[in-house]
């Protein structure tokens, strides 16, 4: 068996340990830079080149596409899924789960509960806006962030708007979120491989600070969430068909909220907090998938011989 994992930086921890797991499974696997890949259609074949060598067959691709390329790392994962390849994420689950709104769009048809929370491109109406998440301090965040970059606490309704025109100035987009005070400083992230929780762990953030994101210097500890958090967590990545998801979900009054799923998790910190061995849980699970869709495809080439 041949897969790929779509990655930037093979010496990534997450990516190094997949390695290790593909080795030990005796799976051969490539680690492919998006940004190296030319794609190439022309009505008769589509194709990835890189260089001038012409990608094999692979049984499988994970995608591990950053924040910062997201638009050329779904055209190529977009790209495999046309060359009916098995792409464990899809283009349209990365997509959506990316964006801020987007995600929690898909999240409250799905109904799951999510922190109140108004998109906003004006300071128009701010008061209402701001009454709508009952009331300051708020969470101000840019549409686009991740590890906590672009969240923001806001005391003051004139604060608010200082930073909105400062942003919106920058042509960002932005959300004001509900603040839980309850759940202030901590949160919970839940891998979720396959449609089973694998780990869990609670997520404290540094004295003075409320981003409780590892990157900003949180401390992770393995914890065993209620049966409600999992069955959040579960629903929240098949929300959006995704196959490997961190769910970041935060304690409320009303019970878990959901906070953001994230399509490409990195795992040094929760196997570090937990001891668990989460890359080679999803090593099987992509295993798995990619028979389960050569089976598929054979399953369809027998009926088009039959015919």
């Amino acid at each position: 068996m041949r897969i790929a994992i779509l990655s930037r930086n093979k010496n990534l921890h997450s990516i190094r340990r997949l390695l290790h797991e593909a080795r030990l499974a005796e799976v051969e696997c490539d680690v492919i830079d998006p940004l190296e890949c030319q794609l190439i259609v022309d009505g008769k074949q589509t194709r990835i080149l890189v260089g001038s060598t012409v990608l094999p067959h692979y049984h499988a691709v994970l995608p591990r596409i950053g924040a910062s390329i997201t638009d050329y790392g779904l055209a190529v994962v977009k790209h495999f899924e046309s060359l009916g390849t098995c792409v464990v994420n899809s283009s349209k689950a990365i997509a959506e789960s990316r964006d801020k709104m987007r995600s929690l769009q898909v999240m409250t048809e799905a109904g799951l509960k999510v922190p109140t929370t108004v998109l906003s491109r004006s300071t128009r109406g701010l008061k209402a806006a701001v009454q709508a998440v009952n009331g300051m301090p708020v969470v101000l965040k840019v549409l686009k962030g991740t590890q906590g970059v672009g969240v923001m606490l806001v005391h003051t309704p004139i604060s608010l708007s200082s930073v909105m025109d400062t942003l919106h100035g920058l042509d960002e987009d932005l959300l004001i979120q509900q603040f839980i005070a309850e759940g202030a400083g901590r949160d919970y992230r839940v891998f979720v491989v396959g449609n089973q929780v694998v780990a869990a762990m609670l997520r404290t953030a540094p004295e003075g600070e409320f981003r409780s994101n590892i990157h900003r210097g949180g401390q992770g500890k393995l914890i065993k969430i209620p049966a409600s958090y999992t069955r959040a967590a579960i629903q929240a990545a098949q929300a959006f068909s995704l196959k490997v998801a961190g769910v970041d979900i935060m304690e409320s009054k009303s019970g878990p909220l959901v906070i953001e799923v994230n399509s490409s998790p990195g795992f040094e910190g929760i196997e570090k907090a937990t001891g668990l061995n989460i890359a080679a849980q999803i090593m099987k699970m992509m295993i798995t998938e990619a028979k389960k869709c050569q089976a598929r495809g054979n399953r369809r080439n027998s009926r088009k011989t039959a015919r």
